[in-house]
């Protein structure tokens, strides 16, 4: 062997070395960033949005809890109508029902959605609508048989404060320690 051939043959051996160790560093580049995404909890709030619509459309009801008179939760189950995008909730009721009397007194109320995937929770401001315009405009039909006139219901307008979701299917997760789960503020 000659010293020429050593030398390339050195030289193929460390270009070798090198690009192993490239692509080590690239996979471990790649795979890092990959779980980083999977489970980063600094997920987009549009991601995050866009997820809690799919709960909240999947959820054939929800659980609207106020503020009892000695201060403690009341919930029932409700059927929300959510016409749009901006997580603004509009429910019916009967106006002498205890929850009238309840939002009356504290107007801040949580929905609780669910799906087979996790749940999304709205802390938010309960505006009561009277007006016949207004509720013929935010009406959904599947309240009409439970109702013999539109005069005599009230909608309730739900104003987002905040909501928190999870989702497991996507990666949505409370914090590791706290459990807290994801959380946007309107």
């Amino acid at each position: 062997m000659t010293i020429s051939s050593i030398t390339f043959s050195t030289f193929r051996k460390n270009i070798l070395i090198m690009s192993m160790t490239s692509i080590k560093l690239l996979v471990f580049f790649f795979t890092s960033t990959f779980l980083n995404l999977a489970y980063c909890q600094e997920l987009s709030e549009s991601f995050l949005k866009e997820k809690a619509l799919i709960i909240l459309n999947e959820s054939k009801s929800c659980v609207l809890t106020t503020i009892s008179d000695d201060g403690a939760p009341s919930s029932r189950i409700m059927d929300p109508y959510i016409p749009n995008n901006n997580f603004i909730v509009f429910l019916v009721t009967n106006p002498k029902s205890r929850k009238v009397f309840e939002i009356n007194k504290d107007p801040r109320v949580v929905l609780t959605f669910q799906s087979s995937n996790g749940y999304v929770t709205i802390k938010g401001r309960v505006s009561i609508i009277k007006n016949l315009n207004e509720k013929n405009k935010f009406w959904k039909h599947d309240w009409t048989p439970y109702y013999d006139s539109k005069e005599n219901a009230l909608l309730f307008k739900v104003n987002p404060i905040y909501l928190e979701i999870v989702d497991s299917n996507n990666g949505i997760k409370g914090n590791s320690e706290t459990w807290s789960p994801q959380k946007i503020i309107f």
